[in-house]
């Protein structure tokens, strides 16, 4: 999870450095990018040792193929991106590619929000999860180590279609006029 968060980051860093290109002089711009390129590196190479780990676990390269097979993948990937940016492109071949290996990061690991996950009497075992919830992966990942979607209850703050106000503007309206005619009326 460190490896996509990292990633996503990096993506948006240089899809900045591509918002600024045409500001920098070629040298600016190149110095600038290049940190992304080693950051690319190292990330990658993380990667690596990921797979590595994965792969010398009992059974590891049988139970964790489709795994084992998306995280190559998007190793391949992150060695094009190196490649980009040490030229130094941030536009969008770069940008799609940083995007294929978040996507690829995150087929690898499907999140279920009601499955306890991988613990208990059978550790590793919880990978069966159907639900593919990419923008919901990172919730809670930011700042704030115990970031939560909460619900709210929102009071009316527009009206319904047609000409009738809501019922609390009424009730203001209602208590204007009435001041109003009061008022008029003496």
């Amino acid at each position: 999870m460190k490896i996509l968060e990292q990633e996503i980051s990096l993506r948006d860093e240089t899809r900045a450095e591509e918002q600024t290109r045409d500001a920098l002089t070629a040298e600016t711009y190149t110095n600038r990018v290049l940190p992304l390129a080693q950051t690319q590196v190292e990330l990658s190479t993380r990667l690596s040792q990921v797979l590595a780990s994965i792969q010398g676990l009992p059974d590891g390269i049988t139970l964790f193929a489709k795994e084992l097979a998306l995280l190559t993948r998007a190793e391949a990937v992150m060695k094009e991106v190196t490649t980009l940016l040490i030229q130094p492109e941030t536009g969008a071949p770069t940008l799609a590619a940083e995007t294929e290996v978040i996507e690829l990061l995150l087929q690898s690991k499907r999140v279920n929000p009601k499955s306890g996950g991988g613990s208990g009497s059978k550790p590793g075992r919880g990978r069966n999860g159907t639900t593919e919830q990419s923008a919901l992966a990172l919730l809670g990942t930011g700042a704030e180590k115990n970031a939560a979607a909460v619900e709210r209850d929102v009071n009316q703050a527009t009206g319904s279609t047609g000409t009738e106000l809501p019922a609390e503007f009424r009730s203001g309206l209602d208590a204007y006029f009435g001041a109003l005619e009061e008022g008029q009326s003496d």
